[in-house]
């Protein structure tokens, strides 16, 4: 994914968390504790105050650390010694879809490259730790972090889980190439967000609406979807039965995020064939919008969710 792509949906996570927090819907928290939707609410609101960073740090992996060939991927192709998928949520639209209609699914299957679930997991230690070192220390110890520093990294972790479920990440294909349908696909992706939010370049921020996200102009249809999305869907804290982390979870959506690109596109489609044949001949060309918007919603929770999950460790230890 690209800039302000990446950025939108940090963006949309914080406006996730604050549904999770202050909903009077019962469908989108049913289950949900109290103790949970209280620490969405503190999430949130901390968000608020770093919200100028969120450009510059969703985008640290690709223009700093440039670690895509690794971290951003975790390459699967069809027939190896691995069988396993791991549960997710019920509400991962992704799994749900793949466990009903993908011919691979409980099909062995290759892991050809990639550490994306591993980067996910040591970010997510690295920010408790921050945390800890921040309550410990004295104020204006030189080996001591800061909030900023620390949104930073929460940011630059949004990074991560949203490659993951961007299907080619997944896919050993070699769909990678920056003129290839890949980056065909997320500039779509991009100049979608660009026309429909007023963008304050200069300052590498986005201009605010009253509520302290993204000023819209006139919003895509797809962009659209995907925010009502964002309020109606039920929360799921859980990482899925079995999963206990980061780690386990982020694993589960590379492996349907696998899934989901051998479905979309087919064997047959050559990796050098342009848009126009991409919507005529592959199911993801044909019905565009509604597969990204699965992508989206699916990246906007699980990025809410592993946020979450890391502040109430951290709160977890300060309480205690």
């Amino acid at each position: 994914m690209k800039k302000y792509s990446h950025a939108w949906l940090a963006f949309m996570a914080m406006k996730r968390l604050e549904v999770i927090a202050t909903t009077e819907d019962e469908t989108v928290v049913k289950g949900v504790s109290d103790d949970v939707r209280q620490h969405a609410k503190t999430l949130w609101k901390w968000f608020r105050n770093y919200r100028d960073f969120v450009i510059e740090g969703a985008w640290y992996p690709d223009e700093v650390f440039k670690d895509m060939s690794t971290s951003h991927i975790v390459k699967y192709e069809p027939n190896g010694n691995y069988t396993e998928f791991r549960n997710m949520p019920a509400t991962h639209s992704i799994s749900a879809m793949m466990k009903k209609t993908s011919p691979l699914y409980k099909k062995p299957y290759s892991i050809v490259k990639g550490n994306c679930a591993d980067r996910c997991e040591s970010i997510a230690h690295s920010i408790v730790d921050n945390f800890k070192m921040l309550q410990k220390e004295e104020r204006g110890c030189p080996i001591t972090t800061t909030n900023n520093h620390i949104a930073m990294r929460f940011f630059i972790l949004s990074h991560y889980v949203a490659d993951c479920h961007m299907p080619f990440h997944c896919d050993n294909r070699p769909f990678s190439d920056e003129k290839g349908m890949h980056g065909i696909i997320e500039k779509k992706w991009e100049d979608q967000i660009k026309k429909s939010y007023k963008i304050d370049v200069d300052n590498n921020r986005f201009f605010y609406d009253p509520d302290g996200y993204p000023l819209p102009l006139k919003v895509s249809t797809l962009l659209e979807e995907v925010e009502k999305e964002i309020q109606s869907r039920p929360y799921v804290h859980g990482w899925g039965s079995n999963n206990t982390s980061t780690w386990d979870y982020m694993s589960g959506v590379s492996q349907y995020s696998y899934l989901f690109s051998r479905f979309l596109v087919p064997e047959s489609f050559s990796t050098n064939q342009n848009f126009a044949e991409f919507t005529e001949q592959t199911e993801w060309g044909k019905n565009f919008d509604t597969y990204n918007k699965m992508i989206f919603s699916d990246a906007i929770d699980s990025i809410a969710r592993i946020w979450l999950h890391v502040w109430i460790k951290y709160r977890t230890w300060l309480k205690e």
